[in-house]
């Protein structure tokens, strides 16, 4: 699923002179610190420090600036509005949710610092104390040693991924961070720097049970929460494993031989076996008045995790999604009046993992509706009309298809009287939209 507005504010260069936050010396003492923090981190990952990271502060309102003037250089406007349509016709997010406000605020709320890619500097926010700014340093330091050894920014670069590689890649980023954020502690303290599982499960728990605290994280739609989370939460157990696996080259690793989508980091032992997801085709219409691609994407192992969360039930989601071989999407216009039109395609690892999520499927386009009038259901199909026009979901062995959002209904006649939409599993390729997750400490 796409989230640039979300993704792109870590990873494209910005100018400095947009920014508004005003370096302090090193009569700071958070500052001071950053020599011997960088040292210690270098100690434990191997990694030596290249140059010396630049450092300043800013406060609420300039970070404020900064992300919005971010995403006016980086977004044009009809490229987030590509975004929340996605978001909207899977039914993730409500009607009247507006992407580019809500983004703007949840990251003012959460963020206490950041590094950015861009211009290899550091920022604090000023409403922090001393002992929170510390260990807040050791994790943005930990993006800043990485980045001086596998360039970041490059690694983050939306042009060569598709969507849910580069949910990978922001979870190795933030993982490794948080990962060397316990470590550091530990090891400040005279203990191994090697985090336990429990410690590593705090990472998990803090930001669930934080959540009370943040007022517009907690108010936000389920899966704009979990796309924040998620890197940090997913990501610092995916590379605790690895990590136990493989030891200290864990650190370079995880960037050189990076994962390839979610799954991988949701399931370590798919990393490790080079297990991909598929890239399955959507079907080939032919509709009425057709117009053009106003999005595409790949839908993972996550994207699908948070459809079922929502629409059916934790348990369901967990012991579900992880049979997603992979997953396709494309909106287009169609019709007299160019509406957008929903095209989606899941590949699962056996016809009854397929059947099941039918099943489920059919739950979520009742539930995402206000109206959802079938006229047809059966065990291998369901069609009918729904908020936004007329629908075709079909199974076919363990293939998947969903066009929803005709307008046309001699389109959507054709579309049902087919006796099944042809799908057939493709190769990977590359998604030259997707952006990356910005690094946010809390």
């Amino acid at each position: 699923m796409r989230l640039q507005i979300v993704l792109v504010l870590a990873a494209v260069p910005v100018s400095l002179g947009l920014l508004c936050a005003r370096p302090k010396h090193d009569t700071d003492p958070a500052f001071a610190q950053i020599n011997s923090i960088v040292e210690t981190l270098s100690e434990i990952t191997g990694l030596p420090e290249k140059h010396t990271v630049a450092y300043g502060r800013m406060d609420k309102t300039q970070l404020r600036r900064f992300l919005t003037k971010r995403i006016k250089k980086t977004l044009k406007p009809e490229e987030i509005r590509a975004d929340e349509l996605a978001l909207k016709m899977f039914g993730l997010v409500p009607e009247d949710f507006d992407l580019r406000k809500s983004t703007i605020d949840l990251l003012t709320e959460q963020a206490a610092a950041f590094y950015d890619y861009g211009s290899k500097k550091l920022f604090l926010l000023d409403d922090s104390g001393l002992e929170s700014e510390t260990t807040t340093l050791a994790h943005e330091l930990a993006h800043a040693l990485a980045d001086q050894h596998f360039n970041l920014g490059k690694f983050m670069d939306e042009t060569p991924s598709n969507d849910d590689e580069n949910l990978a890649h922001t979870a190795v980023v933030e993982g490794e961070a948080s990962w060397l954020m316990l470590a550091y502690d530990l090891k400040q303290s005279g203990r191994s720097a090697a985090p336990t599982p429990e410690m590593v499960k705090s990472i998990v728990d803090s930001s669930e049970t934080s959540m009370a605290d943040y007022p517009v994280l907690q108010g936000s739609p389920l899966y704009i929460q979990q796309s924040l989370l998620f890197p940090y939460t997913e990501g610092t157990t995916f590379f605790d494993t690895v990590y136990r696996k493989i030891g200290k080259p864990a650190f370079a690793a995880v960037f050189t031989e990076a994962p390839a989508d979610s799954a991988q980091i949701m399931h370590p032992d798919r990393y490790f076996r080079h297990e991909r997801e598929s890239k399955p085709e959507l079907p080939k219409l032919s509709l009425l008045k057709q117009g053009k691609e106003i999005t595409e994407g790949s839908v993972g192992e996550f994207d699908h995790d948070m459809l079922l969360r929502q629409y059916t039930n934790e348990e369901e989601a967990g012991s579900l999604a992880q049979h997603l071989r992979g997953g396709q999407f494309e909106i287009l216009t169609a019709g007299t009046a160019r509406k957008p039109v929903l095209e989606y395609v899941s590949e699962w690892d056996s016809e009854a993992a397929a059947a099941r999520f039918f099943g489920d499927y059919k739950k979520i386009l009742q539930a995402k509706w206000k109206h959802c009038d079938p006229s047809t259901a059966n065990r291998t199909a369901f069609a009918g009309s729904g908020d936004n026009g007329y629908f075709v979901t079909r199974l076919a062995g363990a293939t998947i298809t969903s066009i929803e959002g005709i307008s046309e209904l001699e389109d959507w006649q054709r579309l049902q009287g087919a006796p099944r939409i042809q799908v057939q599993a493709g190769v990977r390729v590359p998604f030259a939209m997707r952006a990356s997750r910005p690094s946010v400490s809390r």
